[in-house]
Parts: C-alpha cells; sequence; structure tokens
C-alpha cells in the first residue's frame, strides 16, 4: 500500500508543478469497460471523464492525469502516467502514447461482497491522438494486469475514445 501512495504522490506532485509552458487539458468520452476470464468475457458501455498535465521535454511529454470512470454501476478513479510523442503536420498534431494506469475502485455493486472484486488495479495505456488548435480526439486502450476477484483469472480492459480541450 506504501507503494500505490507513493505513487498517487508523485503523479499529484506532476500535476501541480513543473514547467511555464506545461498544458492542463480536459478530457471526456466514451469508454467500453470488458472483464474477461478462461476464455469468458461481458462488457459494458460508459463514459469517462477528467483532466491531464502535459509536461513537456521537446517532441516528448509527460502526461500524468486524474479521471473518474463510470460503467454500469462500477464507478473508478484512474490514474495514469503516460509518456507521449507528438508531431506536426502542417497545423494537425499526431501523438502516440504508452504508459502504467492505476485503477483505484469508488463504489459499484461489482465492488460489494456478493462479487469481491479487488478495489485497485495496475494496467499498461496505450493509444494515439489527433489534434488541431487545442481540441484533440483520443483512442486508446487499458490492458489490466492485476486479478480483480482474488483466487481467479479475472482481469478487466478498457477502450476509449474522447475528446479533450486544452486549457
Amino acid at each position: 500500500m506504501k507503494k500505490v501512495l507513493s505513487i498517487v504522490a508523485i503523479a499529484a506532485v506532476m500535476l501541480f508543478a513543473g514547467k511555464a509552458n506545461a498544458q492542463i487539458s480536459l478530457h471526456a468520452g466514451y469508454q467500453s469497460y470488458t472483464m474477461s476470464a478462461n476464455g469468458y468475457s461481458a462488457s459494458d458501455d460508459g463514459f469517462y471523464l477528467g483532466g491531464s498535465y502535459d509536461l513537456p521535454a521537446g517532441s516528448f511529454y509527460v502526461t500524468p492525469g486524474l479521471y473518474f470512470a463510470y460503467v454500469e454501476d462500477i464507478m473508478d478513479l484512474r490514474v495514469p502516467i503516460l509518456f507521449n510523442y507528438r508531431t506536426k503536420v502542417d497545423q494537425i498534431g499526431l501523438g502516440a502514447f504508452v504508459g502504467p494506469t492505476i485503477t483505484f475502485g469508488l463504489a459499484g455493486d461489482g465492488y460489494d461482497s456478493n462479487y469481491g472484486m479487488d478495489r485497485f488495479d495496475l494496467g499498461i495505456s496505450f493509444g494515439g491522438q489527433v489534434s488541431y488548435e487545442k481540441y484533440s480526439l483520443e483512442l486508446g486502450y487499458t490492458i489490466g494486469l492485476l486479478e480483480r476477484i482474488s483466487g481467479t483469472d479475472v482481469k478487466t480492459n478498457h477502450f476509449f475514445v474522447g475528446l479533450g480541450y486544452a486549457l
């Protein structure tokens, strides 16, 4: 638990400290949440919203974020720390990202004693984005790495597509 709190603390510091040309962005979009085990999977649709903070280093960026996600009675808080590469073609920005995402279960039927789903998950997120001026379209996927129900092979994955606006 100390490691988890340390990672969250580092992400929080990165959100509020940085270079003068760092950028805050707001994001919202659609997500598909899939639980899978032993060749069986079930999916539900939902949404996410939150924000991120770009820390630039040339064409590369470190982008910690904080997102609220909701799918069919499951509410999560997600903290991605993404590593981005971005370039511009004329006025269109193109980018790719990859990095760890920490998920904390906030509430929902999946977390009650009937299902017993763990409230903590660690995943790898990857995807891409297209941007124009202050607007962006993002598409990505998060692969859950940990068992969500003890003693089973149940893992969760998230497909997401959304819009971003740089403040």
